[in-house]
Order: structure tokens, then C-alpha cells, then sequence
């Protein structure tokens, strides 16, 4: 395992490194795909891990030397996220996307969905999916890729100062869905924020 950290690898990677570049691609490749596991079907995420990573390789020159590798690989792919629910609303003939009102299942999608080992662990992944994209988002890449308030920040293209704001709506947003759920299958309260953070694996 390399020991180089993500700037010395995009470095050497700019000065014309494949080598480099594909250390950088396998480091976050899980996590890509998990990005986009929880939000669209299974026979898309592939497809879209791969555009995420084709975009990459064409703006590696446009990333700023001590930037975060993770906050631009993201960045990518929410691009090709929001593309691609774009595309496939236009298919359907739905005109008005909102990611900022819009969930996934609103927008016409089965998520593939991750596996999860408890029943709760389920009904959150769905709560989840039934939030706003833009919530959806943003919970997921706090609680499951532990990344800083700036790295958001860049990542979702608003104000660092917005971010705490946007993590407690989506908090707030996810809740109410997981306890609408929770109360149809009975089950009892869980500590919210562990959960989240669990349900990455």
C-alpha cells in the first residue's frame, strides 16, 4: 500500500504519471461507487463510476495544487449524478427537477441500494432515498465519507458557512422519513447520527 498521500499522487500524476493517476483512482474507487450506489439502479452505477473517473482524467489540470482529491472527485461526480437524473427526467418527459425537493425515488428511480444487516439499517437507506437529492447528498458524504465542511462545500458549490445549515435540514428531513417508516414496521428509536455513520460498512 502506497504511503504517498493524494496531493504527491495528483502531482505526479499532472506531470504525466498513469501510474500515479490510477493509485488515486483505486484509493477512492469505493467510495465513488458507493456515492452513486444509494441512488440510482444497480445497472447505471458502473456506467457512472466510469464517466466519473473519464471527467476526471480530462480536468486533472485544472486542479489546484493542495486542493482535496476527494472534494474533486466528488465534485465529478455529482456532475455526472445530476446529468444523468437530468437525462432520464427529459426521457420521461418531467420538465421541472428540483434536487433541492426532489428524492431519488420522486425522480423515477429503484436505487440499487446497499446492503444493509438490520432491518432499521433498511428502513434508513429508504428514508434516505425519500429526502431531497440535494440532502441526500449531503448526509451521505458527512456521514459516510467524513468529509471536512469546506470539502463539502466545494463539493456542492455553496457557501462554507452553509453547510452546517444544509447538514441540520437534511438531519431534520431524514428523521421525519425514517420514523414515518420505523412506525409502520414498529420498530423502536435508534441513535440517528451512529446509524448514519454505520450504514457505509
Amino acid at each position: 500500500m502506497s504511503t504517498r498521500s493524494d496531493s504527491q499522487l495528483l502531482e505526479l500524476w499532472q506531470a504525466g504519471d498513469s501510474t500515479a493517476g490510477n493509485e488515486l483512482f483505486l484509493r477512492h474507487f469505493k467510495s465513488i461507487r458507493r456515492f452513486f450506489a444509494n441512488k440510482v439502479p444497480v445497472e447505471e452505477v458502473e456506467d457512472l463510476v466510469q464517466r466519473t473517473f473519464a471527467g476526471c482524467v480530462e480536468a486533472r489540470d485544472r486542479v489546484r495544487s493542495g486542493a482535496s482529491m476527494r472534494a474533486f472527485l466528488f465534485g465529478v461526480a455529482r456532475r455526472q449524478l445530476y446529468k444523468f437524473l437530468r437525462d432520464r427526467a427529459s426521457q420521461a418527459r418531467r420538465i421541472d427537477v428540483d434536487f433541492g425537493v426532489s428524492s431519488v425515488r420522486d425522480l423515477g428511480h429503484s436505487p440499487s441500494s446497499m446492503m444493509a444487516k438490520q432491518q432499521d439499517h433498511e428502513l434508513l437507506l429508504q428514508a434516505l432515498q425519500q429526502v431531497s437529492v440535494e440532502h441526500q447528498t449531503i448526509l451521505e458524504l458527512h456521514y459516510w465519507e467524513q468529509l471536512s465542511g469546506p470539502e463539502i462545500a466545494e463539493i456542492l458549490d455553496i457557501a462554507p458557512t452553509t453547510v452546517r445549515t444544509r447538514l441540520h435540514r437534511g438531519r431534520l428531513a431524514v428523521e421525519a422519513a425514517f420514523v414515518q417508516l420505523s412506525r409502520a414496521a414498529r420498530l423502536s428509536e435508534i441513535d440517528l447520527d451512529d446509524a448514519l455513520r454505520r450504514l457505509a460498512g
